[in-house]
């Protein structure tokens, strides 16, 4: 059976507890400031009291408490206050990225929150990183240029007041930036781009669409190298030479990931890049030759392929669980499975696989082979995402496939489809008694109706289960 829910942390609570009292005042303050018993400047001297840890963890507490509020009320009164009481100078780390992800807001408070932000920042010199996912601006990117040497880690994507500006002042002033994400800044340009590979010195990390274009146009006639980690060319086919991919492949010699839209044939280059841990590949067709090419040659060094292609003949499948046999993570995303061959797995091939995440696209049928070749054979997995048409897919299957290996690793498991998934409440006590180590469970389109579901639901809640259902 799964495992019982652990005692709430007293820290948990403590931080929660706090972050609701914090809200309130700062509500209070806002609506009825004769009725406060303690001004925001008392509250801000109390928070400057606390350890800068604690203090940070508290500002991610603030935006859960204030996003409960604001999905149950529309209401963003207090988020001001907050936010002047919790940005203390003795923050290193400054997370904000809950204010995007939970609440989409309206564009007043929006130039509140860069207004607090900007103005508290200015006193935090020692910050070391910032995530502010759309919200940032360039005034902002300047303040930390200005005021804060020690910044290493900025996430600032989807933020479409960033231009090349706020990019170059952030590149200049600060030398030890490591990681740097600015995905969809629609704004910024290719000049801004390698003026940042230019000037930070100490770049392991630049999360950027446009990389490999920047990249090799702007420094492939020179003798730079680069710490980078990460190589990525996403926002349009890429299309190199070869002596450019080895070019990159030498300029940067820590390359341990790659992100790239690209076709079958230019797949085969990305071995010159070096022994990579982590691909993601968008095939703008099918795989074939290009593909085997790259897996044979990256072998062992892959753990990770995140693949999104037309569609995938199952010899591919076996060429990749032949050619890799460390990877742990396959995500593969897929029109159509394809191939009439017997799918043969002896239990040598994948059997290193922690996450199988699986979607088919449209009405192509999954073969119930294909399911076999994994779920018999992957006994470390953890995470399994199946999505696609599974109308083989009965109790009585599953419980053959729990025979023959019952998943006891599994944490994560949803099995999904646009049509219907006949699994019935049978299975879901099944795979409880199976997987122990069971913490969520998808069965939105299995043959459960609602008071089922509501019933499972409460069960889980009154024997304590670590486990949630959707």
């Amino acid at each position: 059976m799964p495992w019982r829910k652990q005692v709430e942390a007293l820290e948990h609570m403590c931080f929660m507890k706090m972050a609701r009292i914090i809200h309130d005042i700062a509500t209070q303050v806002e609506e009825q400031p004769e009725c406060c018993e303690i001004s925001a400047e008392e509250l801000s001297n109390m928070v400057s009291s606390l350890p800068a840890v604690i203090n940070e963890n508290m500002i991610v507490k603030v935006i859960e408490t204030i996003h409960k509020t604001f999905s149950r009320t529309r209401r963003t009164v207090g988020m001001k206050t907050c936010l002047e009481v919790l940005l203390q100078p003795h923050v290193q780390r400054l997370n904000l990225n809950g204010l995007f992800f939970k609440m989409r807001l309206q564009g007043t408070i929006n130039t509140t929150i860069r207004s607090v932000v900007c103005s508290r920042v200015a006193s935090m010199k020692n910050l070391m990183t910032l995530n502010m996912v759309s919200k940032c601006s360039d005034e902002i990117l300047c303040v930390l240029s200005e005021k804060c040497p020690e910044i290493s880690e900025v996430n600032i994507s989807i933020s479409d007041l960033v231009t090349d500006k706020g990019l170059k002042a952030l590149a200049k002033g600060c030398p030890k930036l490591e990681n740097l994400c600015i995905y969809k800044c629609w704004i910024i340009t290719a000049e801004g781009i390698a003026y940042v590979l230019r000037c930070s010195k100490n770049l392991k990390k630049l999360k950027c669409d446009q990389l490999g274009a920047v990249l090799i146009s702007e420094f492939s006639d020179a003798k730079n190298t680069f710490k980078l980690t990460h190589f990525e060319h996403t926002h349009m086919l890429f299309e190199p030479k070869s002596e450019d991919v080895r070019w990159v492949g030498d300029a940067c010699p820590k390359l341990e990931s790659v992100s790239l839209y690209v076709d079958d044939k230019n797949l085969a280059l990305v071995p010159l890049l070096g022994r990579i841990r982590v691909l993601e590949i968008e095939i703008r067709a099918g795989l074939g030759d290009g593909f085997i090419e790259a897996i044979k040659y990256l072998g062992s060094s892959l753990q990770t392929l995140q693949l999104n292609c037309n569609q995938v003949q199952q010899q591919m499948i076996v060429a990749l669980g032949e050619c890799c046999p460390h990877l742990t993570t396959l995500h593969l995303s897929t029109t159509a499975i394809e191939g009439d061959e017997p799918l043969i797995n002896t239990g040598q091939l994948f059997s290193d696989l922690a996450v199988l995440h699986l979607q088919v696209w449209e009405e192509s049928v999954l073969s119930n082979t294909f399911v076999d070749f994994f779920l018999m054979w992957c006994h470390k997995l953890e995470s399994v995402l199946l999505k696609a048409e599974v109308g083989f897919l009965t109790d009585k299957y599953l419980g053959s496939l729990l025979a023959a290996n019952p998943l006891k690793e599994a944490k994560y498991i949803v099995i999904a489809s646009d049509e219907f998934v006949p699994l019935t409440l049978k299975s879901v006590y099944m795979l409880m008694a199976s997987c122990p180590a069971l913490e969520n469970l998808g069965i939105s389109s299995w043959d459960i109706d609602e008071d089922q579901f509501f019933t499972l639901r409460e069960m889980f809640k009154t024997n304590n289960y670590n486990v949630t259902i959707s």
